[in-house]
């Protein structure tokens, strides 16, 4: 068995639950491919989720262990909206590239779904995620979409399509 501790920061606790339409997305580092080796070998992005807390307001938050589909749905379930995710701008590591010649999935499939990553998907007002990209206090920091109303979609070459939060399912 395992026990963690912690305490919130004087900002209070960042939850899943908190955002809304017109916010942006972004993450924390490229996603896809874990298997190769990564997923046993991370460093939990509490420092980089410390830094961004201090900068900005973070409306809800996520790490990515079970696929960004997956973990963002996890997101738009609790805060009651929906997310776009821009195709192009999924940071997409070496690894998904080269597990991808393997498995026959385009490179994008592995970094929407792969899991195991331990980066951070997370929501900001569109003001902070200015900021963010103005001054951004860790590296890797990219903006991959938006909240919208309802649904989970993925936007490519300006058709927007439904995204299914595939990713690792936990059987009971």
């Amino acid at each position: 068995s395992v026990t963690a501790l912690g305490e919130a920061t004087p900002r209070g606790p960042v939850r899943r639950s908190g955002t809304r339409p017109g916010s942006w997305l972004f993450v924390t580092g490229p996603l896809g491919g874990s298997i190769l080796g990564r997923h046993l070998d991370f460093t939990p992005r509490v420092t980089e989720a410390l830094r961004l807390h201090e900068m900005v307001n973070i409306q809800a938050m996520c790490d990515i262990s079970d696929g960004l589909a997956a973990d963002l749905n996890h997101i738009c379930e609790e805060s009651q909206c929906g997310a776009v995710l821009f195709a192009d701008a999924v940071p997409v590591s070496d690894a998904a590239r080269e597990l991808s010649r393997a498995s026959g999935r385009a490179p994008l499939q592995h970094a929407l779904g792969d899991g195991e990553d331990f980066e951070l998907v997370f929501a900001v007002s569109p003001d902070d995620g200015a900021k963010l990209l103005r001054e951004p206090p860790i590296p890797g920091l990219t903006k991959i979409g938006e909240c919208v109303e309802a649904g989970l979609w993925l936007e490519s070459n300006g058709r927007r399509e439904p995204l299914a939060p595939t990713g690792w399912v936990r059987s009971l």
